[in-house]
């Protein structure tokens, strides 16, 4: 006598069935910040004031300021003078636009900010 079940046939439970779709499985990574949720880069300038960009700028020899142009999307020219001045006009304008209005800097501590602005801290927590 044969005491083991015998298969039943019929459909395939899905743990059986197997699809090859060709794509290499790799494990999702989470995002870790906002530039990756959106899918852009936000921050392209290192740079928080239009003097310290220029400082970066006259740090950069031609090859990097006409890479740097390229990749903010500006067509680099050979003068240096002119390329730099475009950069920094086009900086201002980001930073206008999408920089933050806040002044950085100024407050080192929770304990500097005046009375009105610890009541506003205080009602997140």
């Amino acid at each position: 006598m044969n005491t083991t079940a015998k298969k039943k046939r019929g459909r395939p439970s899905k743990k059986e069935m197997l699809q090859i779709h060709g794509k290499e499985e790799t494990p999702k990574r989470q995002p870790s910040s906002l530039d990756e949720i959106l899918g852009e880069a936000l921050s392209i300038y290192t740079a928080n004031s239009s003097d310290e960009y220029r400082g970066q700028l006259a740090e950069m020899n031609m090859t990097d300021l006409q890479s740097h142009a390229y990749k903010i999307g500006l067509v680099p020219t050979q003068d240096r003078k002119v390329l730099t001045d475009r950069l920094v006009k086009e900086f201002v304008k980001w930073n206008s636009r999408y920089g933050s209005n806040v002044a950085t800097g100024n407050i080192k501590s929770v304990d500097d900010l005046d009375a009105q602005a610890r009541k506003i801290l205080r009602e997140g927590a």
